[in-house]
């Protein structure tokens, strides 16, 4: 009985893929069993380690295109994610680098990170479009979700954070940057337009749009920002105050109230839209890939 036991033992090791084990190809790339071993639960059906398997696969003909496509992260892009991880194990990005692992997680945010460039890039082909059917059907499925109205507000800014003293030894920098800001709000209000003198002075990235922001949630606004843009009417000019990132000027172009509720439909709907035009793209790749799974390995 003993012996039978251990002969059932042994076929039941035996019958395991082994780490390195080949449990797929795709093209010319091998997927092993230490690829899935991690998510395999004892309770695991077949089925489930087969939809294992497939997300490895769907994953081995994304990262071929990456190579074929050429998307390759920045170096800064890999450097922030790899102090955000250092950051996530209360590891200096030092003590990260002298892991014996350091290579590996190097390897899986790059791969991440193409990933995600490569989704960017087929993305740009799908143009998505949402009909008024399509948002009626979503809110009526959603009618229970209370319409909720948010405050938005678009502006228009010039920054300067550093001015030249040269010729003005008297006068502190803080004292020069506002005369200069108070000087150009009076050119402002004698007609010459805001944006050409966004674009000629300030120092905000926004320059190039004249100073144009987006229109942005003004309970997200930084407080020194809504103290001075209260009681300021469409079109009129703050006075000049100072932040941390230097002095400016703001405009207050426009605002609206803005339903939060629609806006998050739109934007689910936009995004369903845009993952099975993704998921479409990568059955396509299936069906041009040689792909063979070893199933009686699982």
């Amino acid at each position: 009985m003993k012996k039978l036991l251990l002969l059932i033992f042994i076929w039941s090791l035996n019958s395991l893929a082994s780490p390195n084990s080949i449990i797929a190809i795709v093209n010319d790339d091998l997927i092993t069993f230490d690829k899935i071993s991690s998510e395999i639960k004892t309770s695991s059906t077949k089925e489930q380690k087969l939809a294992l398997i497939n997300r490895q696969i769907d994953l081995a003909l994304q990262l071929q295109k990456v190579k074929e496509v050429g998307v390759i992260p920045k170096n800064n892009a890999i450097n922030i994610a790899l102090k955000k991880v250092a950051s996530q194990n209360n590891l200096t990005l030092t003590q990260l680098k002298n892991l014996p692992q350091f290579g590996e997680i190097v390897e899986n945010i790059t791969n991440q990170l193409s990933l995600r460039g490569l989704k960017q890039v087929v993305l740009k082909k799908a143009n998505v479009k949402l009909t008024q059917v399509e948002i009626s059907d979503a809110l009526k499925k959603n009618s229970n979700d209370s319409k909720k109205l948010k405050q938005q507000i678009k502006i228009a800014q010039i920054a300067i954070s550093s001015i030249d003293q040269t010729n003005s030894l008297l006068q502190s920098k803080d004292e020069l940057i506002k005369q200069f800001l108070l000087d150009l709000s009076d050119k402002i209000n004698n007609g010459t337009s805001f944006s050409s003198l966004a674009k000629l002075y300030s120092q905000d990235p926004s320059y190039k749009n004249g100073g144009e922001s987006g229109w942005l949630d003004k309970d997200r606004l930084p407080p020194i920002f809504k103290q001075n843009l209260q009681g300021l009417k469409k079109n009129e000019l703050s006075k000049p105050f100072k932040t941390a990132q230097g002095w400016r000027i703001i405009k207050n172009i426009n605002k609206r109230n803005v339903d939060t509720h629609l806006a998050s439909i739109k934007a689910q709907l936009i995004q369903k839209k845009k993952n099975t035009f993704f998921n479409s793209w990568v059955k396509g790749l299936r069906e041009k890939a040689y792909i063979e799974i070893f199933d009686h390995k699982l």
